[in-house]
């Protein structure tokens, strides 16, 4: 059946040079899809060439290069999305765990790129790091949720927040830490049919490979230490990712 990486970002310089014995080596193990997420209209081309019967694409304007977004930067994220295929509005949404970063400014992006997906029907993909319920405030304003929150690092009851309004969370390898006692609860709260792994190569590798890069392939020990913490193997923790994965991105 094989297994997708819900969150990774091949177009990274940190893969640039082994990216692609890195993914033929993961292919071989048995990766069948990833969704690569754009950051900023300075990598969309870079995202867009990867893209494959394997590779799926999104594009956004991250939080975390809010100082480098341009208004005209949403102008050219509408005609990219009118004129590729391309599955989703992300990576966007809120960062107010660096306290440098212009909330304001990361405010209207992201309630501008809401729009942008809304009007197209396409999900989003957010980064939510310390700004989980300012996330979920601006969905709800819009009135949209069509989305995953990648990397949730929220608490059981921000996940029942999320669950009730059918908004996917993201997990990788920060859950699988042993001291992560509080990440841990929230994935056990998480039902399997809103969940969703991810490596988010080259970063957040595992406990144990610190200043490593993330890797491909290491989305496996990611599936099978998250189904050891809900309790379920990891063939089906894989078949309710995959299917949530396809659901979502209308694969």
């Amino acid at each position: 059946m094989g297994l997708i990486d819900s969150h990774i970002h091949l177009d990274d310089l940190r893969y640039q040079r082994d990216r692609v014995s890195l993914i033929e080596r993961a292919k071989k193990q048995g990766v069948t899809g990833w969704i690569v997420p754009a950051v900023n209209t300075d990598r969309f081309d870079a995202v867009l060439a990867l893209q494959d019967q394997y590779t799926r694409v999104a594009l956004g304007l991250h939080p975390y290069w809010i100082a480098d977004h341009h208004e005209s930067d949403l102008m050219v994220l509408e005609e990219v999305l009118d004129s590729h295929d391309v599955i989703a509005v992300g990576e966007c949404g809120l960062d107010y765990f660096i306290k440098e970063l212009d909330r304001d400014k990361q405010l209207h992006f992201f309630d501008a790129q809401i729009e942008i997906a809304k009007d197209r029907d396409l999900p989003l993909i957010l980064h939510v790091r310390g700004a989980v319920d300012a996330v979920f405030e601006r969905l709800k304003a819009h009135g949209y949720y069509r989305a995953v929150m990648h990397s949730f690092s929220g608490s059981v009851e921000q996940v029942q927040q999320m669950v009730n309004s059918g908004v996917y969370l993201g997990f990788g390898a920060a859950a699988c830490n042993p001291n992560a006692h509080k990440l841990k609860a929230a994935l056990q709260a998480v039902p399997l049919d809103l969940l969703m792994i991810e490596t988010d190569g080259p970063d957040q590798p595992f406990y144990d490979r610190r200043k490593q890069r993330m890797l491909p392939e290491h989305l496996f020990r990611v599936c099978e230490e998250v189904a050891a913490i809900k309790g379920v193997t990891s063939a089906t923790l894989s078949a309710s990712n995959n299917a949530n994965i396809k659901k979502l991105f209308n694969l």
